[in-house]
């Protein structure tokens, strides 16, 4: 059974409490990491903590970090500055003789939402592998990504706007540190995160500043080619330096502060308001996101990869069925389908429509998100490729293809019987949505959230299966298989989390990813060809070769 007794960190003593999931585990939740973000900490670099007197009780979650949660998000309410703190699951029995391998987990939610204590990252199920599993909170949205030239000049590097992305830095410094006294082992670390989590991780991996923190990556739904044109639209889609002073200046006029020190002065109400717009590029990311700071992020992703600055490490990786460009609305046919291909692909339109024609069997909706997940699977491939200019260690990718089963009236529910604000009449066909705002069918645009888009294998929808917590997800009817996958994926990664390569025990044997091929995954796992003919690989290959780099 797992061990009770207090530990020691840098800080003082702390006591956890046994797993409410499995007595086997022990949990200790709300370890501060790094001092408070308010006052005159708001837009600084992570600060120590004081240390503490007698024995911390580590028995709930720290408050989240200032934000406005959105989408399915199961938020504690109690938000607050001072929430710089991690939760640790350990199965040690004797973590003063143990050295077991971390895994350090990074939420998604835009760079704007999000905390380490939600139910989805549950961390008792991949504990119970032989893990000591660590979540964390960071400061997101305009806290956490707000750049000035005042800021750049507080800060010692010439640099603002990466806050979040340090607070990430503070905590696996604070691993590196303390992590064995809770039986884990500080050489064997691996970071992982989805979707803004998985962006993260990809900063990571190209940041000189994460240099030897870590040792192995799991970015999901994070890492795309350079040059493929949905990073505009998704959680790495980075702010140049110039762009994000300029926004970060016309933050403070919109605020009505003349400075940084009446901004640090502003209630968090007014702080927050806007927090989740919008910037006004082609894919609507958020406005408040990381940017190329010539430190945390010192060039563009291609940059970065031409130059071999990456972490040279094990890399796990891929994209979900329905994500990735892939479209919920039923009512998109065979114009909306030439409209958009021509729109997205000018030259080349021909050629896709060629490639991917219509049939009985095959109507324009199912036609275009084959095209997408084509796509999930050679950028993968083509990021590898990159990867592997400078660097050794192996990548797996893969396509997440098993969809969960839908909460009655949820946001996964079908399309048709989705809940959309009240309750949705049988009948109802919702239109396609970017995030907020409604547009034409017709006119081309990467659509991720909105109703029907959490329908099949969503965004996210694989985090469960890949932690082993299916039991502390509320209201899903899971059964057999969805045990049965969450058994084979969570195996995948926490054989790559103690090792490096997802392979082991019986599982099917799970590929490197090459130039043609890579891996599925759901109900039955295997090596798949990146796309059903070599003209579709050539296709995507050439499409993107000819886009902008990132």
């Amino acid at each position: 059974m797992a061990s009770l007794e207090p530990v020691r960190v840098a800080s003082g003593l702390l006591q956890g409490k046994r797993s409410e999931y499995n007595e086997n585990i022990t949990v200790y939740k709300g370890v501060p990491y790094a001092a408070t973000t308010g006052g005159d900490n708001r837009w600084r670099a992570p600060q120590p903590r004081e240390p503490w007197d007698g024995v911390r009780l580590a028995d709930s979650y720290g408050p989240p970090c200032p934000q406005v949660p959105f989408g399915p998000m199961n938020i504690l309410p109690n938000q607050d500055e001072d929430c710089l703190s991690l939760n640790i699951w350990t199965p040690a029995t004797k973590p003063a003789e143990e050295k077991l391998p971390v895994y350090v987990w990074i939420y998604g939610g835009r760079f704007i939402a999000g905390s380490g204590s939600e139910l989805a990252y549950e961390g008792t199920g991949l504990a119970s592998k032989g893990i000591v599993v660590v979540t964390l909170n960071y400061r997101v949205g305009i806290l956490g990504f707000l750049s000035t030239p005042e800021l750049d000049a507080e800060s010692g590097h010439n640099a603002s706007g990466n806050y979040g992305i340090l607070d990430q830095v503070a905590a696996l410094q604070w691993v590196q540190e303390n992590i064995a006294a809770f039986g884990g082992d500080p050489t064997s670390v691996t970071i992982g995160g989805q979707s803004a989590g998985g962006a993260s991780v990809g900063i990571h991996l190209l940041s000189p500043v994460s240099r030897g923190l870590f040792h192995r990556g799991i970015p999901q739904s994070g890492q795309r080619y350079p040059r493929d044109p949905l990073l505009s639209g998704l959680a790495p889609a980075y702010r140049t330096k110039e762009k994000a002073t300029r926004q970060g200046v016309a933050t403070l006029a919109e605020k009505g502060a003349a400075n940084i020190a009446e901004l640090r002065a502003l209630p968090l109400d007014v702080l927050l308001e806007g927090n989740n717009k919008n910037d006004d590029v082609w894919g609507n990311p958020p406005f408040y996101r990381p940017c190329i700071d010539g430190w945390v992020l010192p060039l563009t992703f291609e940059e970065s990869l031409n130059k071999g600055i990456q972490a040279d490490v094990p890399v796990l990786t891929g994209h979900n069925y329905d994500e990735g460009g892939t479209y919920a609305d039923p009512d998109f046919n065979a114009d909306d389908m030439k409209a958009c291909a021509q729109q997205k692909y000018g030259p080349l339109a021909d050629r896709f429509l060629e490639l991917y024609p219509l049939s009985e069997t095959v109507d324009a909706r199912e036609a275009w998100n084959q095209a997408a997940r084509d796509n999930s699977c050679v950028t993968t491939a083509l990021w590898v490729q990159e990867f592997h200019k400078h660097a050794h260690s192996p990548v797996f990718g893969y396509l997440y293809t098993h969809a969960p089963p839908a909460r009655k009236g949820g946001p996964d529910a079908p399309p048709s019987r989705q809940a959309i604000g009240a309750a949705a009449p049988e009948n109802s066909v919702p239109k396609l949505r970017i995030y907020e705002k409604a547009v034409p069918r017709s006119e081309y645009t990467y659509s991720k959230i909105g109703p029907g888009a959490r329908f099949g294998a969503f965004h996210g929808a694989e985090i469960p299966y890949a932690l082993n917590n299916l039991y502390a997800q509320d209201g899903y009817p899971y059964g057999e298989t969805d045990f049965a996958v969450a058994s084979v994926i969570s195996g995948y990664w926490s054989n790559f989390i103690k090792s490096g390569n997802p392979n082991g025990g019986d599982l099917p044997e799970f590929i490197e990813t090459s130039d043609d091929r890579i891996m599925r995954l759901g109900i039955d796992n295997y090596a798949i060809p990146l796309a059903a003919t070599p003209e579709r690989i050539a296709f995507w290959k050439e499409h993107l070769a000819a886009q902008k780099p990132w």
